[in-house]
């Protein structure tokens, strides 16, 4: 019984937790000034960073010190002795033998590309979507890229219809949608690279090890889907993946290693540029990893912080005082108000209606235990370099998850779920592989069989799940019939132009044409559009950039940005503004009461268009 006490420990810590979960509250900010489901429910928005740390954190922490107290076989947390759990013997990596299945994966994902139904994608989500379309129009009309938009995703996120139009000289919603699927496939490409890399490093023979990469390289392309972009990895995690994937193949291989610090050290930038919440995990990353430089390889560290510097101080000296100085505003904004500006409430585990909220819980819980004895049991006696590459890759899954507890609906939590989902299937794998590798009398027979049997079981066996994935058994999303295909492929060319080429018109509704017209026809005068409402497409449909840098009307924040706006409207005052809609979702106007007074003194109504209410300016 007593080497059942360190998990009872840990499950009772774990359950106390979620039993005061609504009694751990830090003190909420009497100061705050933004309107949000924080500010009515009065709530600190760290409190759910607060109560994750208490029911992942500090349990597996529980465990593991007790694991090592009871359990007399493991290896030492402590670094100077010789059975450190970091100390163990290696074996030699054989990646090279999983080449030929790597290539056909490459191969598999390619051919899923080509048989995609792109028509499919010729649709908008009028609010979500129109965050691809206005910052590129702003820049076009405007120039400047920080100074022409503040941007909510990032430079990359918001723009990806600039790196289309600098190729082709036009952007388009299919064009956006196309490049957000080849962030897709550039995911699902890395995470076969990810498998290699863990598989490689397994203690198995060949023929197990096959067979493992082949199970896990399946199961894991299944999380990413083309056909909703937030399952389990979203197009902004291709860049975060690649990094992590670099990162831990650096702290474990010796291969390039200045090489690839240098660009580990780069990704600092790289990465704000990118989307900013993947920066800002990219950078906390770079901190863990450099803190663990410190004590294992000063050297690597060294090429790290020359990466990170070369890279900024490249970009602190080529680009225009006006474009940094927007720059960090801009960083500065997001930091300070995109908790109480979006933050919604982590729900308590096991209440009613919690069930994908508690299971997340649950699953990072459990990954967490079981990498405490991947790491320091003895009996399973883990690669080394293995065991760096599970544990910073789960890290880097741990960290991605505060996008869950900082907005934590249910599309948020599923995207931020990739990483951790990934840790939870090899876990379950590698434990029914080393129930197989057990098995004395299985083992007996595979040893006696051809080298050339083994390849084609292997081979078979690689057949089957093909057939599984293609079909929809295991790729079940991407649920198209097989005929259909077909003729995806071979109209692959000519469907790819028609989405790249969908005209705008065709993806208004019978609802929201009418507005867009009747927009354009009161806007036909000004140069820019305003619009105090959560309709942020109108830009892009009216061809028209914003009034002012602040393109979403829930950007315009009392204490924050709100006399910035002012600043910047009162230079361009259009003849119309739509000053309210019946779209509700974020902005609200109790956010800037100094904007609406000053509409009110400047601006008169001017017409209700089914619920569109305009109003025009008053010329004195």
């Amino acid at each position: 019984m007593r080497k059942y006490l360190p998990i009872a420990i840990s499950l009772i810590l774990f359950l106390l937790v979620a039993l005061i979960w609504n009694n751990i509250k830090l003190p909420y900010d009497t100061n705050n000034l933004i309107f949000g489901e924080y500010y009515y429910k009065k709530l600190n928005p760290q409190n759910d960073l607060i109560k994750f740390i208490l029911i992942i954190v500090i349990p597996c922490f529980a465990y593991l010190i007790s694991y090592l107290k009871i359990d007399n076989f493991t290896f030492s947390f402590n670094k100077n002795k010789s059975d450190f759990f970091l100390k163990n013997v290696l074996e030699k990596k054989e990646d090279n033998l999983l080449n030929n299945y790597y290539y056909f994966f490459i191969i598999l994902i390619t051919l899923e590309f080509c048989t995609l139904n792109f028509q499919q994608f010729s649709t908008i989500d009028l609010f979500h979507d129109s965050i691809f379309l206005t910052p590129p129009l702003n820049y076009l009309s405007n120039g400047g890229l920080f100074k022409s938009t503040l941007y909510d995703y990032g430079l990359t996120g918001n723009n990806l219809g600039l790196i289309f139009n600098y190729f082709y000289g036009f952007y388009t919603l299919g064009a956006i949608s196309f490049i957000k699927l080849i962030l897709i496939y550039a995911t699902k490409l890395i995470l076969i690279l990810i498998s290699k890399k863990i598989s490689s490093y397994l203690q198995y023979n060949i023929f197990y090890k096959k067979f493992f990469f082949i199970s896990f390289t399946f199961a894991i392309l299944c999380l990413p889907s083309y056909y909703d972009f937030t399952s389990y990895f979203s197009p902004r995690s291709a860049l975060y993946l690649l990094f992590v994937f670099i990162l831990c193949s650096a702290l474990c291989d010796d291969k390039f290693k200045e090489l690839k610090f240098f660009l580990i050290g780069s990704f600092s930038l790289v990465s704000l540029l990118w989307w900013f919440d993947v920066g800002f995990y990219i950078n906390f990353l770079l901190i863990l990893s450099s803190v663990f430089l410190i004590f294992f390889d000063k050297r690597k560290l060294f090429f790290l912080i020359l990466g990170f510097s070369l890279i900024w101080a490249i970009f602190l000296t080529a680009s225009p005082s006006y474009e940094i100085q927007a720059f960090f505003y801009n960083l500065q904004f997001i930091i300070n108000t995109t908790d109480y500006l979006i933050g919604i409430e982590y729900l308590k585990p096991f209440s009613e209606n919690s069930a994908r909220w508690t299971k997340a819980l649950l699953i990072i819980y459990f990954c967490s235990i079981i990498l405490v004895n991947l790491n320091f049991s003895k009996k399973i006696n883990l690669n080394k370099n293995l065991k760096i590459f599970l544990n910073f890759y789960f890290i880097s899954g741990i960290l991605i998850f505060k996008s869950a507890l900082t907005r934590s609906d249910a599309s948020h939590l599923k995207y931020a779920s990739g990483i951790y989902t990934t840790i939870f299937i090899f876990i379950i794998l590698f434990y029914v592989f080393n129930y197989f590798k057990g098995k004395q009398a299985l083992n007996s027979y595979l040893s006696n069989l051809k080298v050339s049997v083994k390849e084609k079981i292997t081979l078979i066996f690689f057949c089957i799940l093909t057939i599984f994935f293609f079909t929809g058994i295991i790729n079940s999303k991407n649920n198209v019939s097989l005929s259909n295909k077909l003729i995806n492929v071979i109209n692959l060319k000519s469907n790819i132009v028609n989405l790249i080429k969908m005209k705008d018109i065709n993806y208004l509704n019978e609802k929201n044409l009418p507005i867009v017209k009747k927009y354009k026809e009161f806007a036909k005068n000004d140069k820019c559009l305003q619009y105090f409402s959560d309709d942020n497409f109108f830009p892009y449909f009216l061809k028209k950039p914003t009034c002012t840098k602040f393109y979403l009307a829930n950007q315009i924040l009392r204490g924050y940005s709100e006399q910035d706006f002012l600043l910047e409207f009162k230079k361009s005052l259009p003849e119309i503004i739509l000053f309210e809609s019946p779209t509700k979702i974020l902005t609200k106007y109790e956010n800037f009461p100094n904007v609406i007074k000053y509409i009110k003194n400047n601006y008169k109504f001017y017409e209700n268009y089914k619920g569109y209410i305009f109003y025009k300016k008053i010329n004195i």
